[in-house]
């Protein structure tokens, strides 16, 4: 799981456009299979979904996502994703 973890951090490095499929959803985010990281997950929490235009909802399982690398969680193991501009910016905390 290692290797895989360290390919998926190279496959999708941070500030790259991610795609992928939603596998699971529920009321806080969708978890996605990430193309060429079917073994890393991916993950968008609602507070980093503004999508353009707006959508009242998360995507549904199913869904084909294209989403931006906001990070990668280290504990999770978690390639974490956003659609659309951030909410905030660093100077707004």
């Amino acid at each position: 799981m290692e290797d895989e973890w360290e390919e998926a951090k190279l496959r999708h490095p941070v500030g790259s456009k991610a795609h992928g499929v939603v596998r699971i959803r529920r009321p806080f985010g969708v978890f996605i299979e990430l193309d060429g990281s079917p073994e890393v997950i991916g993950f968008l929490d609602i507070a980093s979904y503004n999508p353009d235009p707006p959508a009242l909802d998360l995507p549904e399982v199913g869904a084909s996502v294209s989403a931006d690398v906001a990070f990668h969680d280290e504990q999770k193991r978690q390639i974490r994703v956003r659609v659309g501009a951030p909410f905030w910016t660093d100077n707004d905390r």
